[in-house]
């Protein structure tokens, strides 16, 4: 069951297509419940080799989370995670056609989000989000949500930080919903607030001291 505050949703994982429908871009989102982590070794593992995973995750979640768990083994087949923190969404684009229509992927966590193009040509499609986590600081924080890791696959072929993790969260966040349902991306508008303004902070400014070091006086070089 979702609750609301303000632009702060608690939903628990597996989320409903009414729970992901209803967020937009720029709302903040806390999980509870599974989750499975994918990133560089598990896309290739699993989509591109066609390594079928050990678990099914379409039952288990509809959640993946982009990240090299800071885990260790405690004792055998026990593990414990300090901190988690995501990797760039933007490098596993290629990926997500098929991760959401293989795996019923609604929901994927990673860091700043993908391109605009991608919510609308994919995610849209599939009527799914993508949420960010925000900045290195908050590692810590996100490794305390983890209530139990279930269990971790293909640590001897991809190694413990390239697994398949299976987490149990209890209202891991804050995650930016940076893309929504509808292919909104938060960072896409904010960007064309900020370039919008940007030309007038170098108006009266003098010639760069260090300019033959790359200074720069014009504005159109530091557009997002």
């Amino acid at each position: 069951m979702s609750q609301y505050h303000g632009r702060e949703w608690y939903f628990n994982c597996p989320v409903s297509k009414e729970e992901i429908e209803q967020v937009s871009a720029g709302d903040l989102v806390y999980l509870s419940g599974p989750v499975f982590t994918a990133r560089d070794g598990v896309y290739k593992h699993m989509l591109i080799e066609g390594n079928a995973p050990p678990i099914d995750l379409a039952v288990l979640t509809n959640v993946s989370f982009q990240s090299s768990p800071a885990g260790v083994e405690v004792s055998p087949g026990k593990y414990h995670v300090s901190s988690l923190q995501a990797t760039a969404g933007f490098r596993y684009a290629q990926y997500m056609p098929q991760l959401l229509e293989e795996f019923g992927v609604k929901v994927v966590v990673g860091k700043a989000g993908m391109s605009e193009e991608a919510y609308q040509n994919v995610f849209k499609k599939h009527g799914a989000i993508c949420l960010s986590t925000m900045g290195y600081g908050l590692g810590a924080i996100y490794g305390n949500a983890i209530k139990d890791v279930r269990d971790v696959y293909w640590v001897k072929e991809l190694g413990i930080s390239e697994a398949l993790w299976i987490l149990e969260l209890d209202r891991l966040g804050p995650l930016l919903v940076e893309g929504d349902a509808r292919g909104n991306s938060f960072f896409a508008k904010a960007n064309e607030e900020i370039n919008r303004n940007l030309g007038a902070l170098y108006e009266g400014l003098k010639s760069p001291v260090y300019g033959r070091l790359g200074e720069e006086a014009k504005p159109e070089i530091e557009l997002f």
